[in-house]
């Protein structure tokens, strides 16, 4: 018997559990906050959709029960995602990392060729439903709008996602719905966001990309090591680096926004401590006229070695031809532990992923559905299952939307 589905949301997820729950021939209704379908996936990988990623293991993916992703994942692998997209027509291309691009380096190819496949499957669509109210009577799911209309469906999927992005429609809508039916939330909070820092240095040299291996401590315990891009900016740093070193700091702060988090940033992470001194004192023996803070220059970017020098006492225009030894050692342990303290991680709306959400252990892994409520199922990032960078949260609403439309189709 042919069921009546309604799925709120239709981000990655959303789309994918109506394309999944369709093929079985059900009659299939996406309820979208914004007038358009996918507004978050245009924000992903800088506008390009980082589809995927090669490497994908349930290692990647964290939560108070991370283990929930590998039966999802096990059902739905990256290389099904691969597939998928390109029986849609979809050609994609492998970068740094594993990470998988459309070719045409374009998010929105990859909404044409859901909205494509939605129309094919005869999916209706409803725009600009903001739903007010879900309640369940005698087996029937009541969906009502704010615009005081009311739906009836056999069985519901929630795709609403987080609360990134809050501009695009997710709001945590979800975890009010959720919560109506009885389920727990675990506290969400912001994933992948850039790091306030008030700090001279990160204001005077910001906009500079620099490579760096980025340390965090915990009341000097140390809580996660990363290297890569580093971007100063007017509020502290970002990039990459920061990004992927973001979540434990957020979680935390979530908490207790007066912990002692701080970090230290080493700029020539790829040399130790030997081997910067003998580059140093040989480049400053070859230069003797040359300034101390110019000696860096074709190793790090002009500004950078001056700025930090001088916070740290250290005179960046002492002539090289004055410089000791034990100046020497002075700056190179201050350019390769320069430590500063994390105020907070910026919120949503610069943070990339959620993490929490509703509880897994309330949610069976095999399907999607609910334990509570029958007929009710979840996917996508309003659960408590959040991925690392590139590529593996989208792969995660991939599977989790197939799968609670496979099931909930069957």
């Amino acid at each position: 018997m042919l069921k009546k589905v309604a799925i709120i949301g239709g981000g990655a997820a959303g789309m994918m559990a109506a394309v999944s729950v369709s093929k079985k021939g059900n009659n299939v209704t996406i309820f979208e906050k914004n007038e358009k379908l996918g507004k978050k996936i245009l924000h992903t990988g800088n506008g390009r959709c980082n589809i995927t990623n090669s490497n994908v293991n349930s290692q990647n993916y964290h939560g108070k029960y991370p283990k929930f992703s590998a039966s999802v994942l096990s059902q739905f692998t990256n290389k099904d995602t691969i597939k998928f997209f390109e029986d849609l027509g979809l050609v994609l291309k492998e970068e740094d990392n594993g990470r998988l691009f459309p070719r045409s380096n374009q998010a929105q190819s990859v909404i044409d060729c859901f909205e494509e496949k939605l129309k094919e499957l005869k999916v209706t669509i409803k725009y600009n439903q903001k739903i007010k109210d879900i309640s369940k009577k005698n087996n029937k799911f009541i969906i009502t709008t704010y615009q005081n209309k009311n739906y009836e469906f056999n069985k519901l999927i929630i795709a609403t996602g987080g609360k990134t992005y809050p501009n695009t429609g997710s709001t945590g809508d979800g975890y009010r719905f959720a919560k109506n039916f009885g389920h727990k939330i675990i506290k969400p909070f912001p994933v992948s966001a850039p790091f306030r820092i008030k700090s001279v240095i990160c204001n005077k040299l910001q906009g500079i990309k620099v490579n760096a291996k980025l340390t965090i401590f915990h009341n000097d315990k140390k809580l996660v090591e990363n290297t890569g891009e580093l971007l100063f900016t007017h509020l502290g740093i970002s990039a990459p680096v920061v990004l992927e070193s973001s979540r434990e700091v957020s979680r935390i702060l979530s908490g207790k926004p007066d912990e002692n988090i701080t970090c230290s940033i080493n700029l020539l992470s790829e040399y130790n401590l030997e081997e910067l001194f003998k580059l140093l004192n040989s480049r400053i023996k070859r230069n003797l006229e040359r300034t101390l803070g110019n000696q860096f220059m074709g190793i790090l970017p002009k500004k950078v070695a001056p700025v930090i020098l001088k916070y740290h006492n250290i005179n960046p225009d002492l002539k090289s031809s004055n410089v000791s030894k034990q100046i020497i050692h002075k700056t190179i342990q201050t350019l390769t532990n320069y430590k500063e303290k994390i105020l907070s991680v910026l919120g949503w709306e610069s943070a990339q992923f959620t993490a929490g959400g509703v509880d897994v252990s309330e949610i069976n892994s095999k399907t999607m559905e609910s334990k509570i409520v029958k007929d009710l199922y979840f996917c996508g990032e309003v659960i408590d299952i959040d991925g690392d960078s590139g590529g593996y949260n989208l792969q995660w609403a991939w599977s989790s939307g197939y799968v609670a439309g496979k099931y909930l189709g069957n």
